[in-house]
């Protein structure tokens, strides 16, 4: 007797499947649609919402030493004047010393930079390729011709410096209010939510919160030991602006990837100026040890501990944050999905 032959599964195209096809695909339409309705919104109100994210990342940069100063009996107004002194008081004498040695420096590094570019002028005159002055002479063509241009770029410069002051001024503000009012103003938040919404939404927030001050944490100690490596390397060659190169190494570590790289090649670019090629290959190792040791170790060792961020999130969060939102959108990337991480782990914690 012949046994009959095994059905094979088919995917059968019913009513009810389509039905939950279209469900499925409405909802990611949604979705879309949410998230280009945010992106609009955070474009279109990107004057106050950079300088409540500068804020609130400063806010996390002081928090624990408002905190610290008030477990130990401190007011909290006495301890939210005392933190924004200290914090005044160490970016100040930061910018006051990159100036000074700036000063100090800018007549060797102009003499420099003269006898360099009179040697790529005899290169470029006399050397094995015989632009015979072509080239310099199309440049300054182009500058007589793009010369309204320049000055009007120019114009627009410095009404963006202007505005990005006046941000900063409200950054300031706003950052004294969260680190006095914080609790109060996280609690007014919670007031309008359920009971068990409301134990949800403060644990998430919190969360996130904590998330990124562990990032601005870790962040900061990765870029100071970048500095001071690089500014050691520096002050061994004898590039003159030692002590400005190292601030901007520091700085540039707060924008992962990118702000290391571009730090890195202003180092090497300034010691081929002012200190020959030799220099400037030396300079060019130190970076790319430090660099190395950077994110075979230290990233790894430090954020991969505290942030639990893989440098391919990192990647794709920076790709996105700079072309949505250039500058600004590359700063506030990885904080932002370092929050966005927690609060989804703590309501998948409270669900289970």
């Amino acid at each position: 007797m012949r046994e009959p032959a095994p059905e094979t599964s088919r995917l059968r195209l019913t009513s009810d499947l389509l039905r939950r096809a279209a469900m499925v695909a409405g909802q990611f339409l949604l979705i879309f649609l949410a998230l280009w309705a945010l992106r609009a919104a955070v474009q279109h109100l990107s004057f106050v919402l950079i300088p409540l994210a500068v804020a609130l990342l400063l806010t996390a940069l002081l928090e624990p030493m408002v905190g610290w100063l008030t477990r130990h009996r401190w007011p909290r107004s006495l301890a939210v004047l005392a933190s924004l002194i200290a914090g005044l008081a160490t970016a100040g004498g930061i910018v006051t010393f990159v100036v000074i040695a700036v000063l100090d420096n800018v007549d060797e590094l102009r003499r420099s930079v003269s006898q360099s570019v009179e040697r790529v002028r005899g290169w470029l005159t006399d050397g094995p390729f015989d632009f015979g002055g072509q080239l310099l002479q199309r440049a300054q063509g182009w500058l007589e011709s793009n010369q309204q241009p320049i000055v009007s770029q120019t114009v627009g410069a410095f009404t963006t410096l202007g505005s990005v002051l006046a941000g900063l001024v409200l950054a300031v503000v706003l950052m004294v209010m969260f680190l006095y009012d914080g609790p109060k103003m996280w609690a007014f938040l919670l007031r309008p939510w359920r009971t068990e919404t409301r134990d949800i939404v403060d644990d998430a927030g919190r969360e996130a919160f904590r998330s990124v001050v562990l990032y601005v944490r870790v962040t900061a100690l990765v870029a100071l030991i970048d500095a001071v490596g690089i500014g050691i390397g520096l002050a061994v060659v004898g590039v003159p602006l030692t002590v400005p190169l190292a601030a901007l190494v520091f700085l540039g570590g707060f924008v992962p990837y990118a702000g290391a790289f571009v730090s890195g090649v202003l180092a090497v670019a300034v010691t081929l100026v002012s200190n020959g090629p030799t220099a400037a290959l030396i300079i060019l190792g130190v970076v790319l040890v430090v660099q190395q040791l950077e994110g075979q170790l230290l990233q790894p060792l430090l954020q991969g501990n505290f942030v639990h961020l893989h440098p391919a999130v990192v990647l794709v969060a920076l790709t996105i944050g700079g072309i949505e939102g250039g500058i600004a959108g590359v700063l506030f990337a990885v904080p932002l999905v370092t929050a966005v991480r927690a609060v989804i782990l703590a309501v998948a914690r409270h669900r289970t």
